[in-house]
């Protein structure tokens, strides 16, 4: 019993670190812990939802703080810097519905949330798709890992 949460609190906390989201804790929930698809997919999800809620609410705040302080080294004013035209351009493409499901599937949905919250979208809406993108990552995930868990048992069972 100690064994199956000690299981659990690992995908579940490793599911919000950026970058290993789900790409890692699902595979290895079900591969590893033979855990059934559906409790890999619930625990990391909700672990997920959990990071991104808190980079959200607390992102734009910690920009304020890492930008003081390095301000503060440079000995410069407060002049707020432009938005790069890159992600502005990206922004005004897609906007904050497609910025938020790319980010969870191209790079990390924490930090894509993060930062579209501070370029001024709507919170509800930025945690709602960010989790529907890392949710359909997590889908892809979970499938992949029962195939070539089947796949690999059949090539050595030969």
């Amino acid at each position: 019993m100690e064994n199956l949460f000690l299981q659990c609190l690992f995908v579940f906390f490793v599911s919000m670190v950026p970058f290993l989201e789900v790409f890692l804790t699902v595979p290895t929930a079900i591969i590893a812990f033979n855990f059934p698809p559906l409790v890999a997919l619930s625990l990391a999800i909700l672990g997920n939802a959990v990071s991104v809620f808190l980079f959200m609410f607390f992102g734009a705040e910690i920009n304020k703080l890492f930008n003081t302080i390095y301000n503060k080294f440079r000995k410069r004013d407060n002049t707020p810097k432009k938005i790069n035209p890159r992600i502005k351009r990206t922004f005004d493409r897609f906007g904050a519905i497609g910025v938020c499901f790319l980010s969870s599937i191209l790079f990390s949905s924490q930090i894509g949330a993060g930062a579209i919250t501070t370029l001024g979208a709507s919170r509800s809406q930025v945690f709602i798709w960010t989790n529907l993108g890392a949710s359909a990552v997590a889908v892809v995930m979970a499938t992949l890992s029962v195939v070539a868990e089947g796949l690999v048992s059949s090539l050595v069972n030969l």
